[in-house]
C-alpha cells in the first residue's frame, strides 16, 4: 500500500462496472472521512506509461473527492487498462457497497462482449466476476441473439487432436429437433471437460 496523489489515478467509465452509482455511498463516505474514519486502499493498476488504472474504490475516490483529499491509499498492482476492468468485474463480491443483481450482470456482460474473454468457460468467468456459472451462461444466450431460453449458436475455441486451434458454433439453447444438442445442453462444463480428457482430444477455454 502506498499513498498517492488523486489526480494520478484515471477512473475509466469501462472499469466501473457498477449498473449505477451512488451518490449516497459517497455522500456517507466523506462524512465519515471529515469525522477522522479511514477507508481500505483503493487499487489500481499503473501501466508503462505511469497511468493509475482503478480498479476497485470508486466511491471511495469521489468520497475524497468530496472530503477535500489530495491523497489516498491505494493498493498499487502492475497492469493496464484492461487488467483494471478485469479486476473490477469480481471486486466488491465481499466487501463495499453490495452488489446488485444488475451490477452482476454488468460485470458478466463486460467480459461477454470482450472478443478475448468471452472465448471464457462459463465457469471461468463466473469465477472472474465472483456469480453463477448458471447465470453466466443464460446471459451468454442472451447476448449472443435470442432469449434466456433461446437456441442462438456460441463460438467454442478448442485444439483439435492434431494440436491445431479451431472454432466450433454450438447451440446454446435447447433445439427441439437435435436430441445430442439438447443433451450436451443440460451438462455442465466439468463433465463435458472429463469426457473430452477420456477420449483423448486437447481442449482450451
Amino acid at each position: 500500500m502506498t499513498t498517492i496523489s488523486i489526480t494520478e489515478i484515471r477512473a475509466d467509465e469501462a472499469c466501473q462496472l457498477r449498473a449505477a452509482g451512488s451518490a449516497a455511498a459517497v455522500a456517507e463516505y466523506a462524512a465519515a472521512l471529515a469525522e477522522g474514519a479511514t477507508f481500505p486502499p483503493v487499487t489500481v493498476f499503473l501501466d508503462d506509461e505511469g497511468v493509475h488504472w482503478l480498479a476497485d474504490g470508486f466511491h471511495r475516490l469521489e468520497a475524497h473527492k468530496q472530503a477535500g483529499r489530495e491523497t489516498i491509499n491505494a493498493d498499487v498492482r502492475e497492469g493496464d487498462r484492461r487488467d483494471a476492468m478485469l479486476h473490477a468485474a469480481g471486486a466488491n463480491a465481499s466487501h463495499g457497497l453490495r452488489r446488485t443483481r444488475e451490477d452482476k450482470r454488468q460485470a458478466i456482460a463486460a467480459l461477454l462482449n470482450d472478443p478475448e474473454w468471452r472465448q471464457w468457460s462459463d465457469r471461468e468467468i463466473a469465477r472472474r466476476t465472483a456469480t453463477d456459472h448458471k447465470t453466466v451462461g443464460k446471459l451468454r444466450r442472451a447476448i449472443a441473439g435470442g432469449d434466456v431460453n433461446g437456441d442462438a449458436p456460441i463460438e467454442r475455441k478448442f485444439t483439435t487432436k492434431h494440436g491445431t486451434e479451431a472454432t466450433r458454433r454450438v447451440p446454446a439453447g435447447r433445439p427441439k429437433a437435435d436430441l445430442t444438442a439438447r443433451v450436451l445442453a443440460g451438462l455442465p462444463d466439468d463433465a463435458i471437460l472429463a469426457e473430452v480428457a477420456r477420449r483423448g482430444w486437447g481442449v482450451t477455454k
